[in-house]
């Protein structure tokens, strides 16, 4: 047996049991330990307004629950979504419905960027290699244990990239406006779809927008909104406040300039104002930055590199930014395994410790419990030191590097290496 058959059939091994510790890992966290769980921003959002106004099955509910539900949380379009939920007989059946629902939404979501990135005939070793990071990546897992509304967002804004590298602008649009009103941070991709002259997805998605603000408006009114005064709280330092889960920018200037109590959800802010004044101040360049780059570079055909570039920065400039936010991170993860393992050349040797740093470190990827062990603190406790570090937040920064440097070496491409073997696979099926 030759010395590469060996390598070959070891490495096959090792990824073998790299895929079983995943699926174990992803069944446990999102499956076992999630279906148990009544938690999560979801319950902010639901039952909501529209939910009481169709059935007076949840009075007792609201009382038990949230208390009534005069007002409403994120965008419209999940106070329409989850009305089926209201014939659940109990807030735990509800919440098993939107589990399973999440499930599809990840798989959905997975099968797009394997197909952006790998095309339709993908090597079994690479797909099953980026699944692994995925079934292990701590902010989707969260995301999934909380039914959070960032698995739909994320999946609308996948599929508006998929549509849109295959000039389906009418699909793109609609998926962005909806992508829109769920929670109104990716309003920063319709300057993008302008930039790009993709005129009709823009239109289209302006229309969407319009048009749900317009049912809102006449079913669930905007004077019950919250989401315009939590950010206008949040953009004057009226009500804001640190959380060791918060990874947007101007948090992580907050929790430098912190006493900072891990048991206390709105600890001691030092010179908070002038702190937060800063840290917006720091959010508005990159901004800034981002735009000027996307416009030098509006001529490139770099589109899967720049919405996973676009999809960081929106995270890391919001407002608010809780650690499962970060499932904004994987198109830029997939993009950078894709593009090593098909030329490893396309990323410099910084590039590539910049990646291995931003999968570590916004994702994680070892259970607690092992962290558990080596410490001797709870997971939860070690979980939350990682998070109050901002690790998460830093790792998305390196992402958002590596697609700055993917982007540098691949725009000579049109489209990039990576994404043109992709396209021309998904052709000829």
């Amino acid at each position: 047996m030759s010395g590469w058959t060996r390598r070959r059939m070891f490495g096959s091994l090792l990824l073998g049991v790299a895929a079983l510790y995943s699926v174990g890992h992803f069944a446990y966290s999102a499956g076992y330990a999630a279906v148990k769980i009544l938690g999560g921003d979801f319950l902010t959002a639901f039952p909501g307004p529209l939910a009481f106004q169709v059935t007076q099955q949840w009075p007792w509910l609201a009382k038990e629950w949230i208390g009534p539900a005069r007002s409403w949380n994120y965008g419209p379009l999940i106070q329409f979504i989850t009305l089926p939920l209201v014939f659940a007989e109990t807030r735990m059946q509800a919440m098993q419905v939107a589990l399973f629902v999440d499930y599809a939404l990840v798989a959905a979501t997975f099968g797009l960027w394997v197909r952006l990135v790998f095309g339709a005939r993908a090597r079994l070793a690479a797909w099953v290699g980026l699944a692994c990071i995925w079934l292990n990546y701590f902010p989707l897992l969260e995301a999934v244990a909380g039914r959070e509304i960032e698995l739909l967002e994320l999946f609308l804004v996948s599929a508006a990239i998929w549509a849109l590298r295959r000039n389906r602008q009418g699909l793109a649009g609609s998926a962005i406006g909806l992508a829109v009103m769920t929670k109104f941070l990716p309003i920063i991709f319709l300057p993008y779809l302008l930039l790009k002259r993709f005129y009709r997805a823009f239109w289209i998605a302006v229309g969407v927008v319009v048009a749900m603000m317009g049912v809102t408006a006449l079913s669930l009114g905007f004077d019950g909104s919250n989401t315009w005064g939590v950010l206008r709280d949040d953009l004057t330092g009226v009500q804001a406040y640190v959380a060791y889960a918060n990874q947007a920018l101007v948090n992580i200037l907050d929790k430098m300039f912190t006493v900072f109590n891990i048991n206390v959800p709105h600890p001691l802010r030092l010179y908070g104002p002038q702190v937060h004044a800063v840290g917006f101040t720091l959010q508005g360049v990159v901004l800034a930055a981002c735009g000027a780059f996307l416009w030098r570079w509006r001529r490139s055909r770099l589109l899967e590199i720049e919405c996973a570039l676009l999809a960081v920065v929106m995270v890391m400039v919001a407002p608010h930014a809780n650690t499962y936010y970060l499932v904004f991170v994987l198109p830029a993860i997939s993009i950078g395994l894709a593009s090593w393992l098909r030329d490893p050349s396309t990323l410099g040797s910084w590039s590539k410790a910049a990646y291995v740093s931003a999968v570590v470190m916004s994702g994680f990827l070892v259970p607690m419990q092992v962290f558990q062990l080596v410490t001797g603190l709870p997971g939860v406790v070690v979980a939350r030191v990682l998070q109050l570090y901002s690790l998460p937040a830093f790792g998305a920064i390196f992402s958002a590097l590596v697609m700055v440097e993917l982007h540098r070496n691949l725009r000579t491409e049109s489209p990039p290496v990576v994404v043109q073997a992709a396209v021309a696979q998904e052709m000829a099926v």
